[in-house]
């Protein structure tokens, strides 16, 4: 019995202390982060079409509440042009669209905000609207510009001029 006692003892104590500790779950591999998805970067350019109208507009780093230019062709009404950064200059009545070597006049008068002109859409209005080069408009001693709209969008936009004033007295 005295063999069984120490045995009895061990067991015992052995019963007390607490089991061995599990190995610990081996973590998940680390997943690489999730990059967040691109932003799409805001044109600086609208286009709008209307059963009889076409428009284009140039948005300040593409902030549709800040336009600095628009232009607008209508049948039966012509072509507009406003420009809301620049201020009515009374000794001067002349507003110049141009690109390149191309230059095309309008009367200029006071918009809500800025300055605006008409006119017909002719000829030497769509080559400064289909050329290569970039747009810039001049009232007085005020310079707006270079505007420089894509290709394709300036041609679009030239060419449904074109369809407007054929449609249409402008």
């Amino acid at each position: 019995m005295r063999a069984l006692v120490p045995l009895l003892v061990i067991l015992g104590v052995a019963a007390c202390s607490p089991p061995a500790a599990e190995p610990a779950p081996k973590p998940a591999p680390e997943l690489a982060p999730v990059p967040p998805a691109p932003q799409k970067a805001a044109t600086e350019w609208a286009y709008g079409t209307g059963e009889n109208s076409v428009e284009i507009v140039h948005l300040v780093g593409g902030d549709p509440e800040r336009p600095d230019l628009r232009m607008v062709c209508a049948s039966g009404q012509g072509f507009l042009i406003l420009l809301p950064g620049l201020t009515p200059v009374a000794s001067e009545e002349r507003l110049t669209l141009g690109a390149g070597s191309i230059a095309h006049g309008f009367v200029a008068t006071a918009a809500a905000q800025g300055v605006q002109a008409k006119g017909p859409i002719n000829d030497e209005l769509l080559s400064v609207l289909e050329s290569a080069e970039p747009i810039g408009v001049n009232h007085g001693y005020q310079n707006a510009g270079p505007f420089n709209p894509p290709a394709a969008l300036r041609r679009a936009f030239a060419d449904s001029c074109r369809k407007l004033r054929t449609r249409g007295a402008v």
